[in-house]
């Protein structure tokens, strides 16, 4: 029996997640340029998240090297994913021609939060919905008018949010304290606002 010691030179990929609210966007960087004319049905790449197989429902090539795949309906930040492709399959081919050829399943890395500011400048009336979907941080504009937030929307587990004030205007910026009426509550070490 002869035994392999060359690479099939078309196996190898990175698999990279970002999870967003409420699904995975899932990067698969191949080591050469894939044919984009092409792609393969949603139903051959396996995915598991914490162990549990979820569907891919869309995909889409990003340049000649990626591929994003799209996992609906993941509410929380997972601990481990993993992606194993169901081939070769004809529709998987580098540029020259050769269908791709797995090994197997390929632990995902989870790629850095989003690093986005948002600035904000809705007021003087309390606001207990901010949204901070992606935000790392929230910059309040008090030039034209006191801010007065009692809450966010769109957080994650594991989001680093900064709030800073943008400018020394007259107007006030407040944050209150465990307002009860936001979906994401503000906590102050303080205990009030």
């Amino acid at each position: 029996m002869p035994i392999r010691t060359a690479r099939p030179y078309a196996a190898k990929a990175i698999v990279e997640h970002e999870f967003d609210t409420d699904h995975l966007n899932i990067f698969v960087t191949f080591r050469f340029t894939m044919d984009q004319t092409i792609k393969p049905a949603n139903n051959l790449w396996l995915c598991e998240v914490d162990e549990v197989l979820e569907a891919v429902t869309v995909s889409a090539w990003q340049d000649a090297w990626t591929i994003l795949l799209t996992v609906p309906n993941i509410v929380v930040l997972p601990d481990r994913v993993t992606l194993e492709y169901n081939g070769p399959n004809e529709n998987l081919k580098i540029t020259w021609g050769k269908t791709w050829e797995p090994w197997g399943a390929i632990v995902s890395v989870e790629l850095p939060p989003v690093r986005t500011t948002r600035t904000f400048s809705t007021g003087p009336a309390p606001q207990d919905d901010v949204d901070v979907s992606n935000v790392n941080v929230l910059f309040l504009d008090c030039s034209a008018n006191d801010i007065v937030i009692g809450g966010l929307v769109g957080g994650v587990d594991g989001q680093v949010l900064h709030i800073s004030r943008l400018c020394a205007a007259a107007n006030n910026a407040t944050l209150e304290h465990n307002e009860g009426t936001a979906n994401q509550n503000i906590f102050l070490h303080v205990g009030n606002d």
